[in-house]
């Protein structure tokens, strides 16, 4: 490791631990090794570190001095951790890059290297802040500077494609920095790519909420991409938030891809449509909607900023570098002023020259009183013409008016539109004109005085003629009233018979129309009913079907049970599962899982599961567990056992809590499943775990009841036996009432 000695600067080599004391062998006080080989006066190469300042995507920036040049440089420090060979490619990449484009709104590289296994790159050191921090300090950004700061962002874009065919791929306000002095200048280039190396394998990458759509789907970009990544940035700059905001990556894709960006001028921030719809096109969902590049947006940008800058005459031209902050007082600083704070040292040196007066013999100071008459009345006469040269307006403003006054020796032009040219030249006029200004300023508006006397002239000789017509027009009608008095006469008298014939008709028509639409709704209403009944009866054919296949399924369910073969009645419920509609899942899923229960029940105690030795159940100690069979320990010490099912429920659902509670689940569905295990499936605290399985028991009944009535057909006697075992298996539930309904007289016959 190298480092300055923090009291003499001088250069330390060493190899000692991090932390480590020891002994500067230049000024002899006692100091410690870094404990890391970033820290401040560590030295890398040539370079030695001052401060972290910034940390990016692959690394970190740090504030350094370059000791052969003795100027500051940011430091970027590639991350330990990802110091593998395609990390290392990218780093040296984005070093290469930014070193062959030399642009004042790019940052430059000066060295690139490795040492002791830590890669670097050296930048020209940035003094200003990034936009990001700008942002977080003021919340907006006024529009004109917004503008101007996306100008600037746009011409290294511009520059970057022209070069080198580079597509950023990161543009955001992290990676735009201003300078103290107001330049912006565009920053980390490790995400760009030359757009011949792209390919379809290559990994998305950029900051998501900067990304444009054909980014996010890593289609082949071109600059129009970095177009919407930079509008997005305006619109943040003006609004103050960004037009996306998710907290999932493909949340934010999907808002990328599918909404749209509330309009800038309905935020109610005072923003002009003009600019609004300046950001709507640099953020278009397709490439071929936005900008066709750079140079049309940075075109579209200077002609918003001609409305959106307080002086139109100070934005800077396409393509022109801006080299200060945007400060409008300093850039009107008037010519006069600036010739005055140059004129002031030479006031000075006429005094420093008067100061040698006695120096000098007559000869010399004859001479010396010659020459300086040519060059004071030269200065004169530059500072008589600075103070009375005419703004860059005026030139502009003569123009137009030339232009004005071969439109007005055209007879065909119309007043009305030379009226509104001339409106449009006086909006040119500064509110303090010069004296040529102020000739041409009355020249104007005497001229739009005459073209408004003409265009009234004008309205008024066509408002003349059209009286006239009118008064022409009424004497004809005059004229013609009487001649055609009678004859108007007959004609309404047969028009008046002509109506009384249309209304008998209109009215006979009525009827007929009100007839029909009577039958109309007669038959729709009918439609109606038949349509109604059809989906009723479809309705119940549905019902009747359902009903019917899962009747079938579940008496073949129960007869499974009734085997105790619990894996073939749940490969039953499984295979009949696939045969019928997804909406049937929850349904099937319901008697798979009490039937998986069932059997995981069963298993658990036929393996003889070891971990149940040694616990006890209802008070005895278990020794061994055989074949469903618990053999316990009485307290006189005989071993006896007893089949599980014989046992409790409660002390079997005790012993599972201790040995396996997610087998002994809940108490209720517990006890519901040991009756089905002893038989017990009608008995009623079954229902109350698992109240679905009453559609099994009446299932299992109306099967019972069926065969019953089936048997009295041809032996009465013993379909009355078979209805008394029937009511004393189901004796003291829910069901008995219904049965005795159903099989009426063939109860108590035997």
């Amino acid at each position: 490791m190298r480092f300055r000695c923090p009291f003499c600067l001088s250069l330390i080599e060493t190899s000692l631990k991090n932390n480590a004391p020891l002994d500067c062998q230049s000024c002899g006080r006692k100091i410690f090794v870094p404990k890391s080989p970033f820290e401040t006066n560590c030295v890398i190469d040539d370079f030695v570190i001052r401060e972290k300042i910034g940390k990016g995507s692959i690394g970190t920036v740090y504030k350094a001095v370059q000791l052969s040049l003795e100027r500051e440089v940011a430091l970027k420090i590639l991350s330990p951790e990802l110091t593998n060979p395609k990390v290392t490619a990218d780093f040296l990449r984005e070093a290469r890059a930014a070193a062959k484009l030399i642009h004042t709104n790019l940052v430059q590289a000066f060295a690139v290297g490795t040492e002791s296994g830590v890669c670097f790159m050296a930048m020209n050191y940035i003094n200003g802040e990034s936009l990001k921090t700008k942002l977080l300090r003021e919340g907006r950004i006024s529009v004109d500077e917004s503008l101007h700061i996306v100008q600037q962002v746009a011409e290294a874009l511009f520059y970057a494609w022209q070069e080198a065919k580079l597509i950023h791929r990161d543009v955001k306000p992290d990676n735009i920095m201003i300078t103290a002095d107001g330049v912006v200048k565009l920053t980390d280039l490790g995400l760009a790519i030359n757009q011949a190396e792209w390919s379809a394998d290559m990994e998305i990458s950029g900051s998501p909420s900067y990304m444009s759509p054909e980014q996010f789907s890593g289609e082949q970009l071109d600059p129009r991409s970095d177009i919407y990544s930079l509008g997005i940035t305006l619109y943040q700059m003006l609004s103050g938030e960004l037009p996306f905001k998710a907290e999932t990556f493909q949340d934010v894709a999907q808002q990328h891809f599918n909404e749209k960006a509330v309009p800038l001028h309905r935020l109610g921030l005072g923003i002009s449509l003009r600019v609004s719809n300046l950001v709507k096109k640099m953020i278009e969902k397709l490439p071929d909607d936005r900008f066709k590049d750079t140079e049309a947006l940075i075109r579209e940008i200077w002609n918003v900023r001609q409305t959106t800058a307080p002086n139109k005459y100070l934005v800077p031209d396409v393509h022109t570098i801006s080299i200060a902050r945007l400060d409008y007082q300093l850039q009107n600083q008037s010519a006069q002023d600036q010739e005055q704070e140059q004129a002031k040292p030479r006031v000075q040196i006429g005094e420093s020259t008067r100061k040698l007066k006695n120096r000098r013999d007559w000869l010399f100071w004859s001479m010396a009183a010659v020459f300086p008459i040519p060059f004071i009345l030269l200065i004169a006469a530059v500072i008589y013409h600075a103070a009375n040269r005419e703004p860059d307006e005026t030139a502009f403003i003569e123009d137009r008016m030339a232009i004005l006054e071969k439109k007005l020796a055209n007879p065909n032009m119309p007043p009305a539109a030379l009226a509104i040219e001339a409106i449009r030249i006086m909006a040119i006029f500064p509110d303090e004109r010069t004296l040529k200004q102020e000739a041409l300023y009355w020249k104007l508006k005497n001229q739009l005085t005459n073209l408004e006397a003409t265009k009234r002239a004008i309205d008024f000789e066509e408002k003349s003629d059209y009286v006239k017509s009118l008064e022409f027009q009424l004497k004809e009608l005059l004229s013609n009233k009487t001649g055609n008095d009678s004859k108007l006469a007959v004609e309404i008298k047969q028009a008046e018979a002509k109506s009384k014939t249309a209304e008998s008709a209109i009215t006979e028509l009525t009827a007929k129309i009100k007839g029909l639409e009577d039958q109309i709704k007669d038959q729709i209403k009918e439609q109606e009913k038949q349509k109604s009944n059809l989906a009723a009866a479809i309705s119940k054919q549905q019902s009747d079907y359902e009903k019917y296949w899962q009747s079938d399924i579940l008496g073949n369910l129960y007869k499974k049970l009734r085997a105790e073969d619990y894996v073939r009645a749940e490969a039953y419920l499984t295979y009949k599962r696939s045969l019928q509609g997804k909406e049937y899942n929850a349904w099937f899923n319901s008697y798979i899982e009490w039937i998986k229960h069932l059997r995981e029940l069963e298993e658990y105690f036929e393996v003889g599961n070891s971990n149940l030795v040694g616990k006890t159940i209802e008070g005895r100690r278990i020794t061994m567990i055989n074949y469903s069979n618990i053999y316990f320990e009485e307290k006189n010490g005989v071993i006896k056992s007893r089949n599980w099912h014989e046992f409790s429920p409660q002390g079997i659902y005790e012993l599972l809590q201790k040995a396996k509670p997610e087998l002994a689940g809940k108490r209720k569905v517990f006890d519901a499943d040991i009756a089905c295990l002893r038989g017990n499936i009608f008995n009623p605290e079954v229902f109350e775990g698992r109240p679905y399985l009453k559609e099994l028991c009446q299932t299992v009944i109306d099967n019972a009841v069926e065969s019953i009535l089936v048997i009295a057909v041809y032996d009465k006697t013993q379909a009355a036996a078979a209805a008394e075992n029937l009511l004393n298996m189901l004796k003291n539930t829910e069901f008995v009432p219904a049965i005795r309904v159903r099989l009426g007289t063939l109860i108590n016959q035997n």
